[in-house]
């Protein structure tokens, strides 16, 4: 379940990038900042994505794992220099609920 939010905060966070790259009087319209962090947001949800589809063995799931996280927290501290913080928040929920997802996830036990 954390997963799936992760994701949808990820995706919102696209819309929101987008927002502030594509529309006027944001003050940050049309700058490679705002690029950046359009870019970041689309990296964070296609490595989600893979993660969540199945491609690739345990080691490259949990790779594109660790480079979602690490690609939320950097858009997040990009969307702070730009003083986007429903971006910042989108990013900070798309991070926790991937750390949460790792750590709660159900492990088979033997009995």
């Amino acid at each position: 379940m954390f997963f799936l939010i992760s994701i949808l905060a990820a995706i919102s966070g696209i819309g929101l990038a987008g927002v502030a790259a594509f529309q006027a009087d944001t003050g940050i319209d049309h700058s490679i900042g705002a690029y950046l962090a359009l870019l970041g947001t689309v990296g964070v949800t296609a490595s989600l994505l893979i993660v969540w589809g199945g491609v690739g063995g345990a080691w490259m799931r949990g790779f594109f794992a660790f480079l979602a996280g690490f690609a939320a927290i950097l858009t997040s501290v990009a969307a702070w220099f730009l003083m986007h913080d429903a971006l910042v928040v989108a990013m900070v929920v798309s991070f926790l609920a991937l750390v949460l997802s790792g750590v709660t996830r159900q492990r088979k036990k033997a009995y």
